[in-house]
């Protein structure tokens, strides 16, 4: 069944919440809801739109997606045309490409706008090796489809008409064994504006810069205290290209410069008050440096302003 929200008038009473250190800071806005008051979501993927700055939220078998004011103005729910959604990126011309499963099966359909199905995404060209890929997230930039398995730490780049491009192994880039591979994966995954990514791997406590040209860079230490690792899940990019990491146990979101990967910033806590996050996992940045912050326990997405002087 698909809703249709209609917006007619909207006020939205937030709480603020600033935090700063040196001239990196972090206020917490709202968080996404409808007229009913914060969607209750509990550790959601999110994606987004570019074009329109909408942002897209996944839980369970519906889509809601949000517009710029963090209000949700559509959503889809399971469809047996499609099937069990995972996720979803939007392409260029404004089409949906919709990561479902139906069975065992994971497929790549795409949409329009409504997320009415048009017809599967094939994918063609594939090397045997990747015969058995099956993802899990699909990111869309620079007219190109990232899918990503987050628990193999495999990437398979697709134009928009499904013709393979190139696959990298994340796992032999950084010359890890297969029982390695089999202990760890993926804990959040970002492409970076030069194509590169940005991967966390919660098993080793380390965020990893992997450059087009395959260099790698890592940083990250396990612990308590500001700044460390406890489980380090979703990463994202701002508008500087400083990364954001999302830390499931210790319920905070840490900014580290891309160059010496100094702490610039740790924000959000443990807690129930505006602001504060539970389990914090997917995470994101707009074109509005607004960062948006996944939780559990029925806290929905948390979004914050990033801004540095």
């Amino acid at each position: 069944m698909k809703t249709i929200i209609l917006l007619t008038a909207l006020i939205l009473v937030t709480a603020t919440l600033t935090v700063s250190a040196g001239d990196y800071t972090a206020s917490f806005l709202y968080s996404l809801s409808d007229f009913s008051g914060t969607k209750p979501f509990s550790s959601a993927r999110i994606n987004q739109d570019l074009n329109k700055n909408e942002i897209y939220a996944m839980i369970g078998e519906a889509v809601s997606i949000f517009n710029s004011s963090g209000m949700e103005i559509y959503r889809f729910d399971y469809d047996s045309n499609i099937g069990i959604v995972s996720d979803v990126a939007v392409l260029g011309n404004g089409q949906l490409a919709v990561l479902a499963s139906k069975g065992p099966l994971t497929r790549l359909v795409r949409c329009n706008f409504r997320a009415e199905p048009l017809g599967d995404i094939d994918i063609k060209g594939f090397p045997p090796d990747y015969s058995g890929f099956s993802p899990n997230r699909v990111y869309y930039s620079d007219s190109k489809l990232y899918l990503v398995s987050l628990s193999t730490m495999r990437v398979m780049i697709i134009d928009e008409d499904g013709l393979f491009i190139k696959g990298i192994d994340l796992a032999k880039e950084l010359g890890m064994s297969e029982k390695e591979r089999e202990d760890s994966g993926l804990g959040g995954f970002a492409i970076d504006r030069d194509g590169g990514f940005v991967f966390s791997i919660p098993a080793t406590a380390k965020v990893y810069l992997l450059s087009p040209d395959g260099k790698t860079r890592v940083f990250g230490r396990r612990g308590s205290a500001p700044g460390r690792f406890g489980v380090a899940t979703g990463v994202a990019l701002d508008k500087n290209g400083n990364i954001l990491v999302a830390d499931k146990l210790r319920c905070v979101v840490m900014v580290f410069d891309r160059t010496n990967f100094a702490m610039l910033k740790e924000f959000g806590n443990r807690g129930f008050k505006p602001g504060n996050l539970i389990g914090p996992d997917d995470i994101l940045v707009d074109r509005q440096n607004k960062v948006y912050v996944s939780s559990l326990r029925s806290r929905g997405i948390s979004v914050y302003q990033l801004s540095s002087n």
